[in-house]
């Protein structure tokens, strides 16, 4: 032996093992594999989403504007990678996206706590949604905390208020909207799967389906932001 540390290799450093034991690629209906995967992958994203909306905050309390655009700017494209998976999802058949919805039973993509966390973050604060069947005590216990905790439109709200240059405000703000805008070409994305497949049939959990998530694509997570252009 030479005393020299090893190093940890790729799979180590990404915790491969542990990650594809935990991941839904194990089911022998590959279409399901491509359902269940997809939405695991959006979950992974909407934590690198909070982090980044968390740093954001900081910086901007901190008044550091070009630092808080830089921790918003992967935003909209870690958004258009999400676009990209319901472009996957689109080629499932009709009857294999029936046989998954029908296996999901009362689970919907709607009890993604994270996703709530993330509107809670950026300041779209629906308590309605604290309510939502299939959420844990400790899902509704975070989405609690997100609610006492500032948001990042306050932040911006401040920062706007005290810095001396428009410039920085501006790109704070043109980073933070492509975001949000990002998120509405998202939800609407996932309308025209929803139609694609279900029609004006009723969606997972019994939700309106494509007519509810044509209605959510309407929605701004930071529509304080939106308002300060006027």
């Amino acid at each position: 032996m030479n005393g020299r540390a090893v190093e940890p290799s790729y799979g180590q450093i990404l915790q491969l093992d542990e990650l594809l034991q935990s991941a839904c690629v194990h089911d022998e209906d590959v279409d399901s594999v491509l359902f269940l995967a997809t939405h695991q992958s959006c979950e992974i994203f909407f934590a690198v989403m909070l982090r980044h909306l968390e740093a954001a905050r900081t910086a901007l309390d901190a008044g550091d504007g070009a630092l808080a655009a830089r921790r918003v700017a992967p935003l909209p494209i870690i958004v258009s990678t999400l676009v990209r998976q319901f472009d996957g999802l689109a080629t499932l058949t009709p009857a294999a996206f029936d046989a998954i919805r029908t296996a999901l039973g009362s689970a919907s993509g709607f009890q993604s706590a994270q996703f709530r966390e993330v509107e809670y973050l950026c300041g779209l604060r629906d308590t309605r949604f604290l309510n939502t069947d299939g959420f844990t005590e400790d899902d509704r216990a975070r989405l609690r905390k997100r609610l006492e905790e500032r948001s990042v439109q306050e932040a911006y709200h401040d920062f706007a208020d005290d810095c001396a240059d428009p410039a920085a405000v501006e790109q704070v703000r043109g980073a933070l909207i492509d975001f949000d805008e990002a998120l509405a070409m998202w939800r609407a994305r996932h309308a025209v799967l929803a139609e694609r497949f279900l029609g004006g049939a009723t969606g997972t959990a019994g939700s309106d389906g494509a007519k509810y998530l044509w209605l959510a694509a309407r929605r701004r997570v930071l529509p304080d932001v939106w308002a300060a252009a006027s």
